[in-house]
């Protein structure tokens, strides 16, 4: 089990019906990709970047200390990636990958909470 964090390249969504547009929309291209046995595209210039400070902050998983429960902090597929975080560290990882999306100009969702960081 996971603390789950979902970011991804776009606008920030106005209200809820276009949050759970972009949400359906990204599930309905992952899910498409593993029925056709696909696998994900490369991530994007922007997801990598964002990926790469988040690795300067903490180690990958196979390493100690690490706070992610999958490696590279996830799975990344194009402009999203899915982040996983070790129970028992969201609270210390959380608020910083909300923070570094933000710079990133990246759209963060909590899954647990189901809403957008700020």
């Amino acid at each position: 089990m996971s603390f789950d964090m979902l970011v991804w390249e776009g606008e920030q969504p106005d209200n809820d019906a276009d949050l759970h547009n972009v949400l359906d929309s990204l599930s309905r291209y992952r899910e498409g990709r593993v029925v056709r046995d696909e696998k994900p595209d490369p991530p994007s210039p922007k997801i990598a970047d964002f990926v790469r400070a988040l690795l300067r902050r903490w180690p990958d998983c196979r390493e100690e200390g690490s706070p992610w429960s999958s490696g590279g902090t996830g799975d990344a597929d194009g402009s999203s990636l899915n982040i996983h975080i070790r129970w028992g560290r969201e609270d210390e990882v959380a608020p910083f990958v909300a923070g570094l999306a933000k710079v990133h100009g990246l759209v963060c969702y909590d899954q647990q909470q189901g809403c957008l960081r700020p």
